[in-house]
């Protein structure tokens, strides 16, 4: 349940923070685990604001 509640908050699917989270541990211990989730969030609204370049570019709509 938490990962679903912590998910909405930050805009992350449930299954991506726990992800996020046994990565961050696995990697780098329990700084890790404290520092997974904002990560996570900083690289989800990185990879939406390039997506959304793309769709905007003339590649995208390209015929």
């Amino acid at each position: 349940m938490t990962p679903t509640l912590v998910g909405d908050k930050i805009g992350l699917h449930p299954v991506a923070v726990i992800f996020s989270v046994l990565a961050g541990g696995q990697l780098f211990g329990f700084l890790g685990i404290l520092l997974a989730l904002p990560i996570a969030s900083i690289i989800m609204v990185l990879l939406r604001h390039v997506h959304d370049i793309y769709r905007d570019s003339e590649f995208y709509g390209k015929e």
